[in-house]
């Protein structure tokens, strides 16, 4: 799991530098070549938001409905004689707040986002004795977390970008968590605690339906947990295992009218998105 975070910390630097390169490049292909203002140039940091063309301000609201999965890894106790296989199970997800885009294009940071939500996550463990007999216990639990994050976009045409997101979720277990009364762990219990506190890395496919408007389907997944702190291990303790989280989300972003901002009225809004997407 340690590789796993490391190679997911790689990626999101690797984002970032593929964003500088190719921020630079554009600058100098600009000062050689005068464009249309109605050119595509794929700017890093127009990718969802410009502060000239759009008729929306950088600030808006977010909703992410999305499922939980529990992959399990690692058991923590393995014998000869006994085998444990972890497993997860599917939960819910749903999260709202405010997007905060910064006016200021920059080459590596393009907006802030933050939210509040609930959370559902559910997994298996099964343990296979030494004579073969197979017993098995289940966990379901439920928590209210608050989530923050800074974010890296890269245009990939005019309608689409990458956004990827380095982010803090701090998580209290509201409901669930209990003992299984049908399955007792070869070690005994040992179960992640009620409050958790986790550095999270994000990717996502985005959509710009619109100006003000964006869909960005994402994977969400713990890199570093510091509390309950377990070294570099990010995934969650529960029975004698261990299970790393992954959300998968469909965030829907609304920016809010600049005001005195006359709107477009067209309601596909097609011959105003795409100027303002060229620009």
């Amino acid at each position: 799991m340690q590789k796993a975070a490391l190679f997911l910390f790689t990626l999101f630097s690797v984002g970032i530098a593929s964003a500088q390169i190719s921020g630079e490049f554009d600058k100098k292909a600009n000062k050689r070549k005068n464009t249309n203002q109605f050119s595509d140039k794929k700017n890093w940091g127009d990718a969802i938001w410009s502060p000239n063309a759009s008729h929306y301000r950088p600030l808006g609201w977010h909703i992410d409905p999305g499922i939980t999965y529990m992959f399990g890894n690692s058991p923590q106790d393995q014998s000869d004689a006994s085998k444990l296989t972890p497993s997860g199970l599917p939960g819910y997800y749903l999260e709202a707040g405010l997007e905060h885009l910064f006016k200021k294009q920059g080459k590596i940071f393009h907006y802030f986002d933050w939210g509040l939500g609930v959370k559902h996550f559910g997994g298996q463990e099964k343990w296979k004795d030494a004579s073969g007999n197979a017993t098995r216990g289940q966990f379901n639990f439920g928590n209210v977390f608050l989530r923050a994050a800074i974010h890296n976009v890269a245009q990939l045409s005019l309608w689409n970008f990458i956004d990827q997101s380095i982010g803090l979720n701090v998580d209290y277990r509201i409901y669930g968590g209990k003992p299984d009364a049908d399955y007792t762990p070869p070690a005994g219990y040992d179960n992640q605690g009620k409050l958790v506190a986790q550095l999270n890395y994000s990717i996502g496919w985005g959509l710009k339906v619109r100006d003000g408007f964006f869909i960005v389907p994402t994977i969400q997944t713990p890199i570093l947990t510091a509390f309950n702190w377990n070294g570099l291990n990010p995934s969650h303790k529960w029975f004698n295992s261990r299970y790393q989280p992954a959300i998968f989300t469909i965030k829907f972003a609304w920016l809010f009218p600049k005001k005195g901002c006359n709107v477009p009225t067209d309601p596909n809004g097609k011959k105003q998105s795409e100027q303002y997407q060229m620009q």
